[in-house]
């Protein structure tokens, strides 16, 4: 009877591994079937016991900023009635020129609002010579993203725009096929958990389980990631102040009074210098003024010993004619 028990358990394990290691299927797995399904990157079944799984059929909102009442109901399955066949997040990097930076900034913030989106990043800095500029990010649910830049080019002179789309079908449609597989290894190792009595087993079982849970907790925080960056297209804008005419700087003058202060404080700073170096020179005389004096005595006994007198020389014999 052991031998049996020790036989369902690897053959459940062996199940469990292919499945984890499986994709959607001999089938395959469309986006349409992503939005149709049972499973949603927006439920809040995920992470959850399968028990509590039995209400993930439908497809709630993706995760978003704090919404009022009247705001949009954002769901895959509207995106998926735009979008039949592919998961793209949209993105928009402009630069606007304006003569007031902080009040297109603000009808920004207000665009964002009245689509039922938001400001996620703002940034304001002021140049060397005082040009201000405001950097703004902001997401607005995916129907409206061309709705948005079109409105965004009326704030001011548009000098730089970039519109990007990323597809994110195939990760999307992988990740959501490899957690309905976790999903139900995690259902067969509960059914199993509930029959085995052995301890060996039970502990095999969860060390299996945690690891399906904690992958399965993986994939949905990555797959809320995708849906909402799906579901709000993101739009970098930066504002920038309308160039001014500048003064032209008339060029520095000859002065003989700024010369003469310069110099002055020039000597008062030497004389500083000077009179630091003797104030120190006094108070470390105890350490340098020892050996200076042995050193000069040394000089002077060595000068008087080699001192000898020079003896005037003798008168020729006779004197030397030619």
């Amino acid at each position: 009877m052991q031998n049996r028990n020790r036989w369902r358990v690897g053959l459940v394990l062996i199940g469990v591994a292919a499945c984890t290691a499986g994709c959607a299927g001999p089938g395959g797995y469309s986006p349409k079937m992503a939005a149709e399904g049972s499973i949603s990157p927006a439920s809040p079944a995920y992470g959850a016991p399968m028990e509590a799984n039995k209400a993930a059929g439908q497809v709630l909102a993706a995760p978003s900023a704090p919404k009022t009442e009247d705001s949009p109901k954002l769901t895959l399955a509207k995106y998926q009635q735009s979008e039949p066949d592919r998961y793209l997040i949209k993105n928009a990097t402009m630069t606007v020129e304006t003569a007031d930076v902080r009040g297109g900034a603000k009808q920004l913030a207000e665009l964002a609002k009245s689509l039922k989106g938001y400001v996620s990043d703002s940034h304001e800095s002021v140049d060397g010579i005082g040009s201000r500029s405001v950097t703004m990010t902001a997401r607005v649910p995916y129907q409206e993203f061309e709705n948005a830049t079109q409105r965004l080019e009326g704030l001011g002179k548009v000098q730089d725009k970039q519109v990007t789309a990323e597809d994110v079908t195939e990760e999307f449609v992988d990740t959501t096929a490899r957690t309905r597989n976790l999903k139900k290894s995690e259902a067969r190792l509960l059914d199993h958990l509930s029959h085995t009595g052995k301890l060996a087993d039970t502990l095999a079982i969860e060390t299996e389980l945690t690891r399906v849970r904690e992958e399965v907790e993986k994939l949905d925080g990555r797959l809320r990631f995708l849906a909402h960056r799906i579901s709000y297209s993101t739009l970098n804008v930066t504002f920038r102040e309308t160039a001014h005419a500048q003064t032209v700087t008339p060029p520095e003058t000859f002065s003989s009074g700024k010369i003469a202060t310069d110099a002055g404080r020039s000597l008062i700073g030497f004389l500083q210098g000077v009179w630091s170096t003797v104030i120190w020179l006094g108070i470390w005389a105890i350490v340098w003024l020892p050996p200076v004096g042995l050193f000069v005595w040394f000089l002077r006994r060595e000068i008087r010993r080699n001192r000898r007198p020079i003896a005037p020389s003798p008168p020729p014999p006779y004197d030397v004619r030619p």
